[in-house]
């Protein structure tokens, strides 16, 4: 069943919706961590990752640590993850390199299947590339593969999540969706944004906080390339908050939506770092009370993925010619694509109570994401949350109009204009693999209309 409730703060108006599980009382467990993903950048160079204008340059410090953060939940044999990292992007030789040692710290029954990891996209963290294997390029100006960074953070991201393994214990949950116009905007000059944030609480049975988890759409891009010390950007704050909130132990995940052409809104300050915790006061702002509000109850988990076969790679003029200007050859660049970019990859589907997080690993933009939404909610799910960046890296998703009209998003998309519908298909029949009710032909026809 669901309540409404309107909330009023931060100068505009929230309505949130609320679910609340209705179904028998089973055996749900569930248990949260928290890691530090922060390296030592005085003993071991660290780049950052996000922003090419750094050619590769280390870290000169740590603004604030960035952290692993896990939730693991357990129904029987069941068991599924949900993993937000402090990164900008996420390989899946990483995610891989995290699943490898998992049966050695004692939680090698989650199976991949049902394992979500993602990147938050902060743009001042240790860069993905360094950890990337297929990242076999070598230049003036370009982040190498470093073993050891790899090394240390699939280590603790993996102990983050056999940590909230061994802290499982009787819990329950509930579910919202908070309508925030206005703290989003789309970056590309176009009217779709998608203002929704979901959020997932999680308590034991006598209402103790265990975790939420908090899925948003916008670039954590309030720190610019001039920025050169480690840090979460906004959502670190954000989360913080929010744990302090809840008190005793509990965990916030952030989770990133279809942020492909989404930036944050309404950020004031007189410096980087005054806009980082305004945004993250104003998000923290209309939460306030909405956890609260959500009742919680017994709920069924599942976890599930679905292959995909990409289109061709191929890399657009634009982005051999800027290659070129940071002092790459037009087969170095062209070698880059097909190194970096896989040809086959999976989306990941988590179901914990009304929600279904649905993992895409990539920037989907705004259009993109409020398909992949329509699509799940014609498919039966009854609260869609498109996840960015999930267990893999493709770079930017769009529409195929999006593609052919250009712009840096399209620049930074390697699969020519089909991704969006390639993964919009895969979806779909991800779902259908769950059970959930065949795709109907209205839904089919909206698929054929975003390959047009």
């Amino acid at each position: 069943m669901t309540r409404a409730f309107r909330w009023r703060g931060a100068g505009f108006a929230a309505l949130l919706t609320v679910a609340v599980s209705t179904c028998a009382r089973g055996d749900l467990r569930a248990g949260a961590a928290r890691v530090e993903l922060t390296p030592d950048v005085a003993s071991h160079p660290t780049p950052l990752g996000g922003y090419a204008a750094r050619r590769g340059a280390a870290s000169t410090g740590v603004h604030d640590p960035i952290y692993a953060r896990a939730l693991v939940l357990a129904d029987g044999s069941r068991r599924v993850a949900l993993v937000s990292v402090d990164l900008c992007f996420l390989p899946a030789s990483l995610q891989r390199a995290v699943c490898s040692r998992l049966p050695a710290l004692g939680a090698g029954d989650i199976p991949g299947a049902g394992l979500l990891i993602a990147a938050t996209h902060t743009h001042c963290a240790t860069d993905p590339l360094a950890m990337h294997g297929g990242n076999r390029f070598s230049a003036n100006g370009w982040t190498a593969f470093d073993p050891t960074l790899t090394e240390y953070t699939a280590e603790r991201i993996a102990r983050a999540i056999a940590g909230a393994e061994k802290a499982l214990r009787p819990a329950q949950v509930g579910s919202a969706v908070l309508h925030l116009p206005g703290l989003n905007h789309n970056r590309r000059g176009e009217s779709l944004t998608d203002p929704d944030m979901t959020l997932l609480r999680v308590t034991d049975l006598a209402g103790a906080s265990i975790a939420a988890v908090a899925n948003y759409a916008a670039h954590p891009t309030l720190f610019g390339d001039r920025m050169r010390e480690i840090s979460a950007d906004w959502p670190g704050p954000f989360t913080a908050r929010l744990e302090a909130r809840m008190g005793d132990g509990a965990v916030c995940l952030f989770l990133n939506g279809a942020e492909g052409d989404a930036s944050p809104s309404q950020a004031t300050g007189t410096t980087e770092a005054a806009k980082v915790l305004d945004y993250a006061e104003k998000l923290d702002a209309a939460v306030d009370g909405s956890l609260e509000a959500i009742k919680c109850g017994p709920a069924t988990i599942s976890g599930w993925s679905e292959a995909v076969t990409l289109p061709a790679r191929k890399a657009k003029p634009e982005y051999v010619v800027a290659a070129a200007q940071l002092g790459l050859t037009i087969k170095q660049a062209r070698t880059l694509v097909t190194d970096l970019m896989p040809t086959t990859t999976r989306l990941t589907f988590v179901r914990v109570g009304g929600i279904t997080y649905l993992g895409f690993p990539c920037e989907p933009t705004a259009a993109v994401g409020l398909e992949a939404k329509r699509i799940a909610r014609t498919a039966g799910v009854e609260r869609p949350a498109v996840v960015a960046l999930a267990n893999d890296w493709l770079a930017y998703c769009l529409t195929p109009a999006q593609y052919a009209a250009g712009k840096y998003e399209a620049m930074m998309s390697f699969y020519g204009g089909q991704l969006g519908p390639t993964l919009l298909a895969s979806e779909a029949a991800g779902l259908r693999t769950l059970g959930a009710r065949a795709t109907p032909r209205s839904t089919r026809r909206r698929i054929r209309r975003a390959t047009r």
